[in-house]
């Protein structure tokens, strides 16, 4: 469907001097068809609307009422739409166009200028005049989006303040845990350096024990070195003791064998001896025997008690008396007749006369 021409009036209003009276003229009950393009100026120069102002249209219609309407506006020139409330009474409407900043801390305001608006034919009951506030409306709706958008950035906020407690609720938890996980270390810690002082202790006290029993084992390992140093003393003594023993059983055993030689000479001279013993007084003949059976059986004592008999006679010279070296101890000694030397320890040497 083709949409119906729009009809455009252009004015020029200066932003300061008198009302302009009939400048602009429409039908009562037209809507969405007629506009106005007001040029401002400042002594005759265009008026440069600050960006991000806001353009109004001030509109008192014939019956009282009144339209507060946003407009447009592109450099200097502010396009006013006449809205079929605007155009609701017929009549004179005075008009005017007010320039606010942003923040509405500045407002400026265009000479007055009049609408003649005709009465329409068609049934005045059809057309309702009331007042019109676009500008308000558009206002109070920028008020309620940024209300919702308000509501919805608190909501954002407490959903944000929500996640964020429930993260701060959470480390709270962790550090907690982390609190109870540290003082559980802590208690393990204490346990663990209380048991080290105590194993502290028991190693000072067993090294103190271990002191005093090395200083004990010294000390007996001392004297058992005396000891032994005694007892090596009287091993080389009884070393010597048995060098001295042994080379005197040597020499036995060499006169052992002079015995045993003499033996074999007086067997072989009994013959001799005997005829010897017939030829001589019975009595020195029945001595010598006996003082050979006695030199016998000393010879077979030495042999088996390292006896040493030291005689240096003849037997026809000998004496009752001879002699004699016992190197038997004291107990196996049998006579005392002669020169006895005892062949024991230094302690048990015995020597008699």
């Amino acid at each position: 469907m083709a949409a119906l021409t729009k009809l455009t009036t252009n004015i020029n209003l200066e932003m300061s001097g008198d009302t302009k009276r009939f400048l602009v003229s429409a039908k009562q009950g037209d809507k969405a068809t007629r506009y106005i393009v007001a040029r401002l100026l400042n002594n005759g120069e265009q008026y440069t609307i600050p960006e991000g102002a806001r353009a109004v249209v001030n509109i008192k219609k014939p019956d009282g009422k009144h339209v507060y309407n946003t407009c447009t506006y592109s450099g200097a020139d502010v396009t006013v739409e006449l809205t079929n409330q605007a155009l609701a009474a017929a009549g004179t409407a005075y008009c005017d166009i007010e320039i606010r900043s942003s923040d509405d801390a500045q407002v400026i305001t265009s000479v007055s200028f009049t609408i003649e608006i005709e009465e329409s034919m068609r049934n005045d009951s059809a057309i309702l005049s009331a007042n019109e506030f676009t500008e308000l409306e558009g206002r109070i709706a920028g008020h309620i989006k940024n209300i919702e958008e308000t509501d919805a950035a608190a909501k954002k906020a407490e959903a944000e303040r929500v996640a964020a407690e429930n993260l701060r609720v959470e480390a709270e938890n962790k550090r907690v845990e982390a609190e109870n996980i540290r003082q559980k270390n802590e208690n393990t810690r204490i346990q663990q350096e209380t048991k080290r002082q105590q194993d502290t202790s028991q190693a000072i006290e067993n090294a103190q024990n271990a002191t005093t029993a090395a200083i004990t084992a010294t000390k007996d390992c001392k004297e058992t070195t005396e000891q032994a140093n005694i007892a090596l003393q009287n091993q080389e003594q009884l070393e010597a003791t048995l060098n001295t023993a042994t080379q005197i059983r040597q020499e036995i055993s060499q006169m052992q064998q002079s015995v045993e030689a003499a033996k074999l000479q007086v067997e072989q001279n009994k013959q001799e001896i005997d005829e010897i013993i017939q030829n001589s007084l019975l009595e020195s003949a029945e001595k010598i025997l006996e003082s050979v059976q006695n030199y016998f059986e000393r010879a077979e004592a030495l042999y088996s008690s390292m006896y040493l008999d030291c005689d240096g006679e003849t037997p026809y010279l000998r004496t009752v008396t001879p002699l004699f070296i016992d190197g038997a101890t004291p107990q196996v000694r049998s006579v005392n007749e002669g020169v006895d030397f005892d062949g024991g320890t230094p302690t048990s040497r015995l020597l008699a006369v």
